[in-house]
């Protein structure tokens, strides 16, 4: 297929090993795109530059003085742009794209935490959990297999955590700039308001915390990082305007501390 125009199947793996893959990754040695593009039907190098192709679009490496390479396609564009307005749709068009490239099952994750399923059809529960499992590798990957706070390196105790909750803002919750990288302690700590990420992203502390700055736990697991700023991702930071968003509905939980947002 060389020299060949990328169809827009095509063009949706890339966009899926892009999200999945570390930047410094995206090149013909990586043992995943060697694997895709020989199902492709394609060098490991022309998917990599493809892959690098999309980067010239995302603005946190723009932010970050990285550009990708020149030579996006107006198909390109396109797709890269359809899944920033359309993350759900084209997030499952692309996994459903690598499966049957690929000729490999579609990825999913096995629970369904994001819908109440009574009701649902099967195709509706598939959806869910494949978007489920997209969410969660992109997001983690973004952030180095790191919780933004404490940069532990587990991936077994990391959560793609939505900023603002996907039951409060559906339309949002496969939006990655509303997604943040948190272990298991932070991201709980997060969603009851004990720890606060600013619009800056600067983390602070309840008062309901630092009363109980006497404990050894509470210092190590929590105080030791107020006012340092999260590790930001590699793409996609989370967006201020979530952050606020979070920081107004947690607002009122010190006086409701067993509600959840």
């Amino acid at each position: 297929m060389a020299g060949e125009k990328w169809t827009r199947d095509e063009t949706l793996v890339a966009l899926n090993i892009y999200c999945r893959t570390p930047f410094g990754r995206l090149n013909g040695h990586n043992p995943d795109i060697i694997e895709t593009a020989s199902a492709l039907g394609r060098t490991p190098s022309a998917l990599g530059m493809k892959c690098c192709n999309l980067a010239a679009f995302d603005p946190a490496l723009a932010a970050r003085g990285i550009k990708g390479l020149p030579n996006a396609s107006k198909l390109d564009r396109e797709v890269w742009e359809d899944f920033a307005q359309r993350p759900e749709e084209i997030a499952f068009e692309s996994e459903q794209a690598f499966a049957c490239l690929t000729k490999r099952e579609v990825r999913t994750q096995d629970d369904v935490c994001w819908e109440d399923v009574r009701g649902l059809d099967s195709l509706a529960i598939t959806k869910v959990r494949v978007n489920q499992h997209f969410f969660r590798s992109i997001i983690i990957t973004g952030y180095r297999e790191r919780c933004a706070v404490c940069e532990i390196p587990f991936r077994e105790l990391l959560v793609a955590s939505h900023i603002v909750p996907w039951c409060v803002e559906k339309s949002e919750r496969m939006n990655p700039t509303n997604g943040i990288c948190l272990c298991a302690t932070h991201d709980r700590a997060f969603d009851k308001g004990l720890l606060r990420i600013g619009a800056e992203y600067t983390i602070s502390l309840s008062d309901s915390v630092w009363k109980r700055r006497d404990v050894r736990s509470v210092e190590d697991c929590l105080l030791q990082f107020d006012g340092r700023k999260i590790s930001l991702p590699d793409r996609w930071h989370p967006a201020s305007k979530f952050l606020i968003r979070h920081s107004e509905m947690v607002a009122n939980l010190a006086c409701m501390p067993d509600a959840d947002i």
